[in-house]
C-alpha cells in the first residue's frame, strides 16, 4: 500500500536547537473493508502494547497512554513517518543526535494558527527503540525544562486521564490532545494494559536490605535518595502493580522500593476470612465495593470488600455460589458471602442513548452508548456529583437515569 504524509492533531511548539515530540503525520483514509482495518489494527496493537508496557514499567508511565499517542501521531503506524523510520511518535531531530534521520514537510501550530516547515526527524531501528526514546522523553523532559511532562507520570497521575491532560500544552499544542488520545484509550480498552494503584497504606517488615529511589522507575534510570535495612518496620503508601505481578512501593518518608525487599504486609483493610473446608477456590474480578452477608442475608458487621478507583478492579478467592433469598451471591469465606452482582454485574437496558463518563463525572472520552443496548451494571448505583450512575467497566459509568 502507497503510503502518504500528512498531518495530524499533535502539533508541537516550533523551538530552535530541541527535541521536540511532534508528531504530524496520519495514513489518507483509504476505501477497504471494516475487518482488513481492525487485522492491521489488531495487529499494530500486538505489537505496540507489547512495547509500551516494557518501555512503561522502565520509566514510570501509562502503557495506555503511550499506546494511543502511537496511534495518534502514526495514525495506527500507517503514516510515511511510521513506515520509513519506526517513528511512532513523531520525535524530531537536533544536532545532538548522531543517529540517521528523516526529512519531512511537516505542519505546525503556533497561537491557534497552522504553517510548514521542513524538518528532520529521528529514525529508529524497530517499533521498541521509538517506545523507548519516547518514554525517556515523558520522563527526563527537555533539556530547558526537565519536569516538563512530570504531570504524566505513573506517580505524580491518577488516572490515564490525569496524564493525557497534562501532555496537552506540553508534549502536544493542539487543544484537543488529550481528548484524542482519551477516545482511543477508551474505545480500544487500552487502560487494561496499565498497572493498578494501591493508596491503601499498610505496614511491612523489610526482608532485604537496600536502597530506596526517587522515582518508581528501573533503577539505571531513578536516582538512590536512601536506605532500608532487613528487618525494619515501614510503612507503604502506594503501591503499583504490575500486569506480570512484580510490584513497585512508595515507603513513606523514605522513597520507592521494588515489593521483591519488602516481606508481607501486617496490615490489611480486607476482611479477614477463613476459606470453606474442601471447597474449590476460583479467583473473581471484584468490581464495585461489596458488603459481606451471612448466610442468612444478614450483613456482616464491620466487614466489607473495597475497589477504589485507582485499583478499577480487585482479585478475591470465591468458593462457589449460593442462592440466599432467591438473591446469587459468592461465597468468600466460613458463612460469609458477597453479592454476585458486584462481580458478574447486573443486565440492565437503556432507553436512552448514554454517554460514559470517569469516576469523576466528566466525560473524557466520546464512547456512546445506544439506546436499547444491553449493558452490565456492578453492584448499586453511586452518587457522583450529586448524580447517581451505574458503573459498566473500569472508571466507566453511566448514568443511572438512562436505564430502563
Amino acid at each position: 500500500m502507497k503510503k502518504r504524509l500528512l498531518t495530524s492533531i499533535a502539533c508541537a511548539a516550533v523551538l530552535t536547537s530541541t527535541v521536540l515530540p511532534a508528531a504530524n503525520y496520519v495514513v489518507q483514509p483509504q476505501s477497504q473493508k471494516v475487518s482488513a482495518a481492525t487485522l492491521d489494527q489488531n495487529a499494530f496493537l500486538k505489537k505496540a502494547a507489547k512495547q509500551a508496557e516494557k518501555a512503561a514499567k522502565k520509566y514510570g508511565t501509562y502503557p495506555s497512554v503511550m499506546i494511543a499517542q502511537a496511534i495518534v501521531e502514526s495514525g495506527w503506524g500507517q503514516s510515511g513517518l511510521a513506515v520509513n523510520t519506526n517513528n511512532l511518535f513523531g520525535v524530531k531531530a537536533d544536532a545532538s543526535w548522531v543517529e540517521p534521520t528523516y526529512s519531512a514537510r511537516t505542519r505546525e501550530e503556533k497561537n491557534g494558527k497552522s504553517y510548514y516547515i521542513n524538518a528532520k526527524f529521528r529514525k529508529y531501528n524497530s517499533f521498541e527503540e521509538s517506545f523507548e526514546d519516547n518514554g525517556k522523553k515523558l520522563r527526563e523532559g527537555v533539556s530547558w525544562q526537565p519536569l516538563r511532562y512530570k504531570g504524566a507520570w505513573i506517580e505524580n497521575a491518577n488516572t490515564y486521564a490525569e496524564a493525557t491532560k497534562s501532555l496537552t500544552g506540553t508534549y502536544a499544542t493542539a487543544s484537543n490532545y488529550d481528548v484524542a488520545l482519551n477516545s482511543r484509550i477508551t474505545s480500544h480498552n487500552l487502560n487494561k494494559y496499565d498497572p493498578v494503584i494501591s493508596r491503601t497504606a499498610k505496614n511491612y517488615t523489610v526482608s532485604k536490605s537496600g536502597s530506596t529511589y526517587n522515582w518508581p522507575t528501573d533503577h539505571s534510570i531513578a536516582k538512590a535518595i536512601g536506605s532500608v535495612k532487613a528487618g525494619e518496620k515501614v510503612i507503604v503508601t502506594k503501591t503499583i502493580t504490575y500486569r506480570n505481578g512484580s510490584t513497585r512501593m512508595y515507603i513513606n518518608g523514605k522513597g520507592w522500593i521494588n515489593g521483591t525487599s519488602l516481606g508481607h504486609s501486617t496490615k490489611t483493610t480486607e476482611p479477614i476470612t477463613q476459606a470453606p473446608k474442601g471447597a474449590a477456590k476460583v479467583e473473581k474480578n471484584l468490581m464495585h465495593n461489596a458488603y459481606v452477608y451471612n448466610e442468612k442475608g444478614k450483613r456482616v458487621k464491620g466487614k466489607m470488600y473495597k475497589v477504589s478507583d485507582d485499583e478499577g478492579s480487585k482479585l478475591i478467592a470465591t468458593y462457589g455460589t449460593k442462592t440466599i433469598n432467591k438473591k446469587i451471591y459468592y461465597r468468600v469465606g466460613e458463612n460469609e458471602y458477597i453479592a454476585a452482582g458486584n462481580i458478574d454485574g447486573t443486565l440492565r437496558f437503556l432507553k436512552h442513548n448514554a454517554y460514559v463518563y470517569n469516576q469523576f463525572g466528566n466525560r473524557d472520552n466520546n464512547l456512546k452508548h445506544k439506546k436499547n443496548q444491553q449493558l452490565a451494571t456492578y453492584g448499586s448505583a453511586v452518587k457522583i456529583n450529586g448524580k447517581k450512575y451505574y458503573r459498566i467497566g473500569i472508571r466507566q459509568y453511566v448514568k443511572k437515569s438512562n436505564f430502563m
